[in-house]
């Protein structure tokens, strides 16, 4: 694939946040950190036709969807209704229990069953493992980097799925498990990429950061996970708030809270799901392990730079306390560590 379009190299510095609902000044003195001085989000509206092109041979290139996926997509929120979509399936039904008695959730006593992963588990994990299940059934990852850099992205999706869900229960949101799916989803065009891009692996190891990860897809291909996800969901008719919550997912990484362009409960969507994705990429690729230790109001982190902001503008000013709270800690670390061994 082609280096990046003119359109898509060019870079401006971005600007300190600067919101009267941040705290002290200091705060707003911060300086951008290193990895985001220069660095420019490539957004679907700046691709030239060549690149959508290439973009689409990605797409194509994946296998039709299972129809578990349009179903996921669309809801299965509650037991029964997960429960039943999974059971027509033996194949789905092995491979989610293989996934919940492997070595990577370490339960005390073997799950036998769907319906008991979900008790045990809950339904938005669940819901997770159905999704990896799906996609992997119809994969078939060509060399032992790909498969790693598959499982990775799996793990955060995930583990970003439950933590929307729970953050979503804790806020008030209506429908927290709305949010859950939408987080599922948000890392579907690093499936894509991951399959279709012969250097991709190395963008999934350990330590690497989101905003080196993203910039390592635009050298390759003029384009990001996040244009690359909201197209596939397209194809794969999707519904549109999917492709939608996938295309404006890193809008936070680098907008300031000023210019954010959503408002009201689309905008809150969208810093939650982007804070469940970054707790995704803090288990799996630095190794976070305690909820507590996510630094949210002076992270020198770049993924985090732009969000105490974008919180207290989408009227969550209470989150990172929340993430100090002794009880939502404990549970919230239980899930982690159910999630990941």
């Amino acid at each position: 694939m082609s280096r990046p379009n003119a359109k898509g190299a060019e870079s401006a510095e971005l600007p300190v946040v600067q919101s009267e609902t941040i705290d002290p000044p200091a705060k707003q003195a911060r300086p951008t950190p290193d990895e985001l001085q220069g660095f420019h989000l490539i957004t679907k509206s700046e691709i030239d036709e060549a690149v959508r092109e290439r973009i689409k041979l990605v797409c194509t290139n994946m296998p039709e969807p299972h129809p578990v996926q349009r179903q996921l997509a669309g809801g299965l929120d509650t037991p029964d209704a997960l429960m039943e979509a999974v059971a027509s399936d033996a194949g789905l039904t092995a491979s989610i229990l293989r996934t919940v008695n492997s070595a990577a959730f370490s339960l005390a006593s073997p799950i036998t069953s769907v319906q008991h992963a979900i008790t045990y588990l809950g339904v938005s994990v669940v819901k997770g493992l159905v999704a990896q299940a799906a996609v992997a059934e119809r994969l078939d990852a060509e060399t032992p980097a790909q498969q790693a850099a598959l499982s990775r992205i799996w793990k955060s999706a995930r583990t970003a799925s439950a933590m929307a869900q729970m953050l979503g229960q804790e806020l008030g949101v209506k429908r927290p498990s709305v949010l859950a799916t939408k987080a599922l989803f948000f890392n579907l065009g690093d499936v894509a990429l991951a399959m279709g891009i012969e250097e991709s692996p190395a963008w999934y190891s350990e330590g690497v950061s989101i905003v080196q990860r993203v910039a390592a897809q635009q050298q390759a291909c003029s384009a990001n996970a996040a244009i690359v996800g909201s197209t596939l969901a397209s194809l794969w008719h999707l519904p549109d708030d999917i492709a939608n919550a996938i295309e404006f997912g890193l809008l936070p990484l680098v907008t300031s809270a000023a210019e954010h362009p959503m408002q009201g409960e689309a905008k809150r969507d969208n810093v939650l799901m982007y804070l469940a994705g970054l707790i995704g990429d803090g288990v799996t690729y630095r190794g976070l392990r305690d909820i507590g230790e996510l630094n949210l109001i002076d992270s020198e982190e770049s993924g985090l730079f732009y969000l105490p902001a974008h919180l207290q503008g989408a009227g969550l000013g209470k989150v990172p306390q929340l993430l100090q709270d002794p009880a939502f800690r404990r549970k919230a670390n239980r899930v982690l560590a159910t999630l990941n061994g």
